[in-house]
């Protein structure tokens, strides 16, 4: 197994979940900040050029979150999604769907108009607005956390690593509120030995 890579993106969040699995697997860096996802040996991995892509017996997948279900499902043993066919399976599949949609956009958002992009290509209004979806995102994470230890309960699921890996992003982004429960959620992420070793780079 092989997983194309680039530190601080979205990427890493498959590096975590690896690290949580005890997948052994070879980890290929590609600075994509710099073109080399648009080199030819990479657009034929991944069409878009972006990270993560993950090679798996001659399968290439594409997409985080994607990537994490399947992991969680072939890898998991049960442990880090619930059962196929519960409530609790389709809730998962809510925030495995609901980080990409929702929360990654706003901070893409962000981080083009006021990190990535030349002056003269920035909007304001466009992170104004980003930011204020952004806060509505974070409520609901806030929410699913306030009375228990993870999003979907007392278990650490791969919902908690994409949840874990935006908020992480969030921060780099500017967008981090002040809410003590999603505090305090972030820290138990953040400590786990497999997201320090993910993000270490």
């Amino acid at each position: 197994m092989k997983l194309h890579y680039s530190p601080r993106t979205r990427a890493a969040r498959v590096r975590w979940l690896l690290l949580e699995l005890g997948v052994p697997h070879e980890l290929n860096t590609i600075d994509v900040f710099t073109g080399e996802g648009r080199k030819a040996e990479h657009l034929a991995l991944h069409p878009h050029g972006f990270v993560p892509a993950l090679e798996e017996e001659g399968i290439v997948l594409i997409e985080s979150a994607a990537i994490c279900m399947h992991l969680a499902d072939r890898y998991g043993d049960g442990k880090l999604a619930p059962p196929l066919g519960t409530l609790e399976r389709g809730k998962y599949y809510e925030w495995m769907v609901y980080v990409p949609a929702m929360a990654d956009p706003c901070l893409e958002t962000i981080m083009f108009h006021t990190v990535f992009l030349p002056e003269h290509m920035r909007v304001s209004s466009l992170v104004e607005r980003a930011r204020k979806r952004w806060k509505k995102v974070e409520a609901r994470f806030a929410s699913a956390v306030a009375s228990q230890p993870f999003i979907l309960g007392e278990q650490f699921s791969a919902a908690d690593v994409l949840v874990g890996s935006t908020l992480a992003w969030s921060r780099a982004a500017g967008a981090w509120g002040d809410d003590p429960a999603l505090s305090a959620y972030a820290e138990r992420l953040e400590s786990r030995p497999a997201f320090i070793e993910a993000h270490s780079s």
